[in-house]
């Protein structure tokens, strides 16, 4: 497997659980459980951070 895959796997899994913190939100209500849309927002900074991250990377390797 050549580092582009890698790359461009892990973008892909982190894209979808960019999008599963996004569903799960929508499903709760802020006021009862505020705790936990919390570490979902911070969870979703972590995600964010870490395809930052792989792109950084990926330039270096010719992944767009």
């Amino acid at each position: 497997m050549k580092p582009e895959d890698v790359i461009w796997r892990l973008l892909e899994q982190f894209a979808m659980q960019l999008q599963l913190l996004d569903e799960s939100q929508e499903l709760l209500d802020p006021k009862k459980q505020e705790d936990l849309m919390i570490i979902l927002g911070e969870c979703e900074q972590l995600t964010r951070t870490q395809i930052n991250i792989l792109r950084r990377i990926g330039r270096r390797y010719g992944v767009t």
